[in-house]
């Protein structure tokens, strides 16, 4: 009699555990699910460049693409470089990433 009331318990255990797994999966197909974030920012439609590097006063200064408002002023005195890069600073020099940031500012700096 024990061992019949322990089988029992046992498939009614079992049974509760199999519904609530499959309620829990139907609520995770029919639940709409939150959107994702982009794990890139998005990029501009003209170019793919995200930063810009261009003088201002004696200094090398970055901006992201297509904002006003500096993200860095670098304490890079632009005199102390080749002509040919003050000149490309002078027309701004397009960045694609963060990685082409740190390289430029590696060289530039010294």
């Amino acid at each position: 009699m024990l061992s019949r009331i322990r089988n029992s318990l046992y498939n009614i255990m079992v049974l509760g555990l199999t519904l609530g797994a499959v309620i829990l999966l139907l609520l995770t197909l029919l639940l709409p699910r939150p959107e994702k974030q982009a794990a890139v920012p998005v990029q501009s439609e003209t170019s793919a460049a995200q930063y810009l590097a261009r003088t201002s006063g004696s200094r090398v200064v970055i901006y992201r693409t297509g904002r006003s408002e500096p993200v860095m002023v670098t304490e890079i005195d632009v005199r102390t470089l080749p002509d040919a890069d003050q000149e490309a600073l002078a027309h701004g020099i397009e960045l694609a990433d963060a990685t082409a940031l740190a390289h430029l500012l590696e060289d530039y700096d010294g």
